[in-house]
C-alpha cells in the first residue's frame, strides 16, 4: 500500500520537512560515491543529523577524513567504506543502489560521466527511462510554488523525443511533491506559434500531445515565455488563454544553457534555494556544488530523499 504524503509541497522547508517525514519511518541511506569532497561531506552529514539520511562514504578513507578534518566536520555518525579505484568507487555505488543498500546515489568527486556509465550499466538494472535529466526545483520567495526547471545540467540540447522524456521526468517529480498534475510550460521567445520559429513550432505540438493524452499526468501549453507562464498579469495582458500561463509548476527549456541560465538567475538574483536532482534512473541520484550555500545542500538531499519514496511506492505498486 502506497502509504506517502499526497499533499502538494509548495516551498524548501515543506521538501525537508517530507524528508524527515519518511525518514522517521524509516531512515534513508545515500551511497556517496568518491566522498572525498568538502561540500558533499557537508551535506550528509548536516542530512544525518537533521534526520533526513543516513550515508555510506565509499572512497580513499584517508582522504575523506582529510576533507572532513578541514571542514570542521564529524564523520562518527556516518560509516566510511574504503574503495581506493574511481570505477570500482562508482560501481560500488550503484551496487549498493541496485541490492537496495542505498535508496539514493550522490556524486561525489568524481566525473559524472563516471558514475552515470555505473549507473546505467545493464548488470545494474538501474535505468528506468531512455534519458537521464536534471530538475533544479526552485524555491523563489516570491512565487507561491515550487519552480522545476529543466534540463539545465543533463541533456545538451534535446531533440523532440528527449524533451518528451524530460517532461515526463519532470512529471514524476512534481508528483513525488504531491503535485498530481503539474502544469508544464514549454519556454520560448514568443506566445504564439511562428513557422519560422523550429522550437515555438515543437512545443505546440508537444502541447497537443498532452491534450491527446500521449503525455499523462500533466497539463502541458507551449509556447510560452517564460513571464506569462509564471506571472498571470503578463497572461492576461497579452490575452492569452492557457491552463499553465502565470501558473507554471514546470519549465522546460530547449537547451541546458537555457535552463542553467534561468535557474542561476533565479537563485543568485531573485534569493531562489535550489533543490537540484537527477531523474530517469531507478534512484535518485543528487549533486550538490561547492558553491551553494548549506540550506541548498540540505535541500538537495532532502528532494532525493522524497523522490526515493515515491519511486519506491510505485515499485511497490507494480
Amino acid at each position: 500500500m502506497n502509504t506517502t504524503t499526497t499533499e502538494p509541497i509548495t516551498d524548501w522547508q515543506g521538501i525537508v520537512n517530507r524528508a524527515q517525514e519518511y525518514s522517521s519511518k524509516r531512515m534513508r541511506r545515500v551511497a556517496v560515491a568518491a566522498a572525498a569532497d568538502g561540500a558533499v561531506l557537508q551535506a550528509v552529514v548536516e542530512a544525518r543529523l537533521q534526520g533526513i539520511a543516513d550515508a555510506v562514504l565509499i572512497g580513499d578513507s584517508d582522504e575523506i577524513k582529510k576533507r572532513a578534518d578541514e571542514a570542521d566536520l564529524d564523520l562518527s555518525v556516518l560509516h566510511i567504506e574504503p574503495v581506493s579505484e574511481v570505477e570500482t568507487v562508482a560501481a560500488r555505488a550503484a551496487d549498493m543502489a541496485a541490492s537496495g543498500d542505498a535508496d539514493i546515489i550522490m556524486k561525489g568527486f568524481l566525473p559524472t560521466s563516471t558514475l552515470l556509465k555505473a549507473v546505467l550499466a545493464k548488470d545494474k538494472g538501474l535505468r528506468r527511462s531512455d534519458v537521464l535529466s536534471h530538475c533544479a526545483v526552485l524555491s523563489p520567495p516570491d512565487y507561491p510554488r515550487l519552480l522545476n526547471v529543466t534540463d539545465g545540467g543533463m541533456v545538451v540540447s534535446p531533440d523532440f523525443k528527449q524533451k518528451v522524456k524530460i517532461i515526463e521526468n519532470a512529471v514524476t517529480v512534481s508528483r513525488a511533491l504531491g503535485i498530481t498534475k503539474p502544469r508544464i510550460a514549454l519556454l520560448a521567445a514568443t506566445d504564439v506559434v511562428h513557422p519560422e520559429m523550429p522550437r515555438a513550432v515543437e512545443d505546440a505540438i508537444i502541447a497537443k500531445m498532452a491534450d491527446r493524452g500521449q503525455i499523462r499526468d500533466a497539463i502541458v501549453d507551449g509556447p510560452l515565455t517564460i513571464d506569462a507562464a509564471t506571472l498571470p498579469k503578463v497572461a492576461d495582458l497579452y490575452d492569452i488563454e492557457s491552463p499553465v500561463a502565470g501558473y507554471a509548476d514546470v519549465l522546460v527549456a530547449n537547451s541546458i544553457e537555457e535552463g542553467n541560465i534561468i535557474s542561476k538567475s533565479l537563485i543568485l538574483f531573485g534569493g531562489a534555494v535550489f533543490c537540484g536532482v537527477i531523474v530517469g534512473a531507478a534512484v535518485p541520484v543528487s549533486l550538490v556544488s561547492r558553491s551553494d550555500p548549506p540550506r541548498n545542500k540540505l535541500a538537495s538531499v532532502a528532494i532525493a530523499v522524497v523522490l526515493s519514496e515515491y519511486l519506491q511506492a510505485q515499485e511497490a505498486q507494480s
